[in-house]
């Protein structure tokens, strides 16, 4: 994922320690806030296959980047069923402060989409000012990561008075399906460029949303406020 930004005082989390954190949510949450807040591992999967299967056109294999597409459908297929797709208009998707939403140039869909979580990061709010007193809590946070509690550590930095929001990378189900399907089939008749071009537009399709850390969705940014002062990427 492009990472918002990475600054001295970072937490620290794992692609699978996030989704475990992103599961344990309270009762009054919403269930759409819920799926939205998790990430897939099998959507995660899906994407480093995209991303492998370029380069290994790139590279001149095709047999590798079969292989890399054909696991990447198996994957979607398995992430259809994960409970982690979620319904939303892309032109409700939210982008982090300050940084334009993926595929800006294009004219956002409100038509309601399935969108499936394939990676994320969490992110300091975008109100947050370091003291001695929120430094001391998000170092201590970062030992608490560190040691697999995540749990505890949300719970440092909300005593802390500190906001985290979970920015996702997302991507549309049915059009991610669709895209690597097609490069499959161009694979298979031989036009290389052609299906490298079909995987570059199933990238180009993933999109930006945020929710806080307990799941609800986040406020929508003033035009006047700063960017979020730090970042983990959801990936090792």
């Amino acid at each position: 994922m492009n990472k918002v930004g990475i600054f001295t005082a970072a937490l620290t989390l794992t692609f699978f320690g996030l989704t475990a954190c992103a599961q344990d949510k309270t009762s009054a949450q919403t269930a759409e806030d819920k799926d939205a807040a998790k990430l897939s591992k099998d959507g995660y999967a899906a994407i480093r296959d995209v991303s492998l299967a370029r380069l290994a056109i790139f590279n001149g294999q095709p047999v590798e980047a079969k292989k890399y597409t054909n696991e990447a459908q198996m994957a979607l297929e398995r992430a259809k069923s994960d409970n982690t797709v979620y319904t939303k208009a892309e032109s409700d998707l939210k982008a982090p402060s300050g940084m334009p939403q993926r595929g800006s140039g294009a004219t956002a869909s409100t038509t309601p989409t399935a969108w499936i979580p394939v990676d994320g990061s969490l992110t300091l709010g975008e109100d947050y000012v370091a003291s001695p007193e929120k430094s001391a809590g998000v170092a201590k946070a970062n030992e608490e990561l560190k040691k697999g509690s995540h749990k505890q550590a949300m719970e440092t930095l909300k005593l802390a008075n500190i906001d985290i929001s979970f920015v996702m990378e997302v991507a549309p189900l049915e059009k991610t399906t669709a895209g690597i399907r097609k490069a499959t089939e161009l694979i298979d008749a031989g036009k290389y460029y052609e299906a490298n071009q079909a995987l570059k537009g199933v990238e180009d399709g993933y999109r930006f949303d945020v929710t806080d850390a307990e799941g609800a969705p986040t406020k929508a940014a003033s035009k006047t406020s700063k960017p979020a002062a730090t970042s983990v990427s959801a990936k090792n």
